[in-house]
């Protein structure tokens, strides 16, 4: 089985798609499957689902909850059991490989470490296969896991930063320049996507594009955070005013 959450939480079984019936199924199953093999406590549930509200059979809404996803996930076909109780709370199954936050995290470690060798193309080529994961805004639709969708949502951005880095490194500065646009548009803040758009233009040859972008995020930090901008940004607007070679500019990945 696949256990999704890289995207609005979902399971696919050998017959496809298996739905969830409403909110709590999907936020039980959520919770249960970041902590797979782990136990998740009753009030775990509770508070995902309902916060600070729960209502007076908060408890025994949870023991209904599971017991139907136990019905849509334990079968022979999906790997026998699957939720088991455990003192004061369940715990999910799964086997390595089947939930998707594992294998993206697998698939960045592979990356970092093919940086580590020196080797280039195995690190795009596992940062992508990392990010190709993602199919939405990680456990979207479970208001309750927003501290843990907000985390996941960092790594991803953590990682496109990184596999940007390494593919201007390769001279990919045309294809990096036009997804760092749709990053920038969508993370305007982010103070490293801007440095790397920056650069990206700069190996384009368009040089007065890369310094707009620097005016734009000097502009935009003053007015929502009144703050100037940082080093790296300081230090990439002087190497393209002084025309240093865009090789040159990149730091060394991290």
């Amino acid at each position: 089985m696949e256990f999704r959450l890289l995207g609005p939480p979902e399971v696919r079984g050998v017959a496809g798609r298996e739905w969830f019936r409403g909110h709590r199924q999907r936020a039980v199953f959520a919770t249960l499957a970041l902590s797979a093999n782990r136990v998740v406590v009753v009030d775990r549930l509770v508070d995902v689902v309902w916060s600070d509200r729960p209502p007076p059979t908060a408890q025994a809404q949870i023991q209904k909850t599971v017991s139907a996803l136990r019905q849509l996930l334990d079968s022979p076909a999906a790997g026998g059991e699957r939720i088991n109780t455990v003192s004061s709370g369940y715990m999910l199954y799964a086997e390595p490989g089947e939930i998707d936050v594992g294998l993206f995290e697998q698939g960045v470690q592979q990356a970092s470490s093919a940086v580590a060798a020196g080797n280039l193309l195995e690190a795009t080529t596992c940062f992508r296969g990392a990010l190709a994961r993602w199919f939405g805004r990680a456990i979207d639709g479970v208001p309750g896991l927003v501290a843990e969708a907000t985390h996941l949502e960092e790594q991803r951005l953590v990682a496109l930063e990184k596999c940007a880095h390494i593919e201007l490194m390769l001279g990919r500065h045309a294809e990096v320049a036009t997804e760092l646009e749709r990053l920038v548009t969508a993370h305007p803040l982010r103070e490293r996507l801007r440095v790397l758009q920056m650069i990206a233009l700069y190996g384009c040859g368009r040089r007065a594009e890369a310094l707009q972008v620097f005016h734009n995020a000097r502009l935009l930090l003053k007015e929502d955070l009144g703050i100037d901008p940082g080093p790296q940004l300081r230090d990439v607007e002087h190497a393209i005013l002084t025309e240093v070679p865009v090789a040159q500019v990149l730091p060394a990945p991290c």
